[in-house]
């Protein structure tokens, strides 16, 4: 009878190296023959060119067309939001200034309105302050009709 060893390891099974592109392969709908196969499973068959050999590249083509059309939509969208941005705060200043303005005259028209101020703004020109209080002329209705007539 002969005794086994069984201590000794059983070898090892290399790896099945899953495609690196399997996932976008079932994702895409389409079946690649044997022979693409090994032309979808490394980034350097894609990078060479070796993709676009295969009878699917058409859908691949189709897809990357679509990516790059939104990949510009996208960088336009952004390009106009930041241009809109930058009107926005240009528009925000201007308003700031002119609220500035605003509260400034508004300040002046206030100081000059004052009494004191148009006393001797008038003063200037040539103008005299009334000292004597004012009187006061009470007249009837029929007198107010006859003044009318």
């Amino acid at each position: 009878m002969m005794k086994q060893n069984v201590l000794k390891p059983k070898p090892k099974q290399p790896k099945q190296r899953k495609p690196l592109f399997a996932g976008l392969r079932k994702l895409l709908g389409f079946k690649v023959p044997g022979s693409a196969k090994t032309a979808l499973e490394t980034p350097k068959d894609i990078i060479s060119g070796d993709i676009i050999d295969t009878p699917e590249s058409s859908r691949l083509l189709n897809i990357l067309i679509w990516l790059t059309a939104l990949g510009f939509i996208y960088i336009t969208n952004n390009y106009w939001a930041e241009q809109k941005i930058r009107e926005i705060n240009r528009r925000e200043k201007i308003l700031k200034e002119m609220r500035y303005e605003y509260i400034s005259q508004k300040s002046k028209l206030m100081t000059m309105s004052r009494q004191s101020e148009v006393l001797q703004i008038l003063k200037s020109k040539g103008y005299k302050e009334n000292t004597e209080p004012l009187k006061v002329i009470k007249i009837n209705k029929k007198e107010l009709e006859q003044i009318k007539k």
